[in-house]
């Protein structure tokens, strides 16, 4: 024999603010269970979107990494080929491991001057001109040098820097051709 009443559920808000003698204000009933389910979704929601924006999204400054060559030798670079990445370039990095280091890439060829801006370590600085042929080097400039700005003898299209010390041991000057 089944119950003559069977005790379900409500189905809408409004079944809902009538089972709680809650008045009806507008969509919603208002009570202290609707209020914190309310801000338990929100602030999931909040949650939730800064999760996405801090883990989904590639940082300014991460850029794709190549390998170049000057001299048979092999050089792992960041490559910097954005307004962002060229304007932070290697400023609040802690170091530059040997073997590699950043290579700046512009439109179109001129005499670009860099700064030591926020820099942590000492650099050598290689100009290279549209045809990829070293046309300037400026070696071991130090944190301490800014905010003097350094520039190239000639218009050039593309910019190397390494950690100090590494035009010396690469034998990278004037003349070498970056492949």
């Amino acid at each position: 024999m089944l119950p003559a009443r069977l005790n379900l559920a409500p189905t809408t808000i409004a079944d809902l603010c009538r089972k709680t003698k809650k008045p009806l204000r507008g969509l919603f009933c208002y009570n202290r269970q609707m209020k914190n389910f309310f801000f338990l979704i929100l602030g999931l929601i909040i949650i939730g979107g800064s999760v996405f924006l801090f883990f989904g999204q590639t940082p300014i400054g991460k850029s794709e990494v190549k390998i170049i060559k000057i001299n048979d030798v092999s050089i792992e670079v960041e490559v910097a080929d954005t307004y962002e990445t060229r304007k932070l370039g290697l400023s609040g990095k802690p170091d530059l491991p040997d073997g590699t280091g950043m290579f700046f890439i512009f439109e179109t060829p001129d005499q670009y001057g860099f700064w030591m801006k926020d820099m942590n370590f000492a650099i050598d600085i290689v100009w290279i001109d549209e045809n990829l042929r070293v046309v300037n080097v400026e070696r071991g400039v130090l944190p301490e040098t800014f905010p003097q700005v350094f520039y190239p003898n000639k218009a050039v299209k593309y910019v190397l820097e390494l950690p100090a010390g590494a035009a010396v041991k690469y034998r990278i000057d004037v003349g070498a051709v970056v492949q």
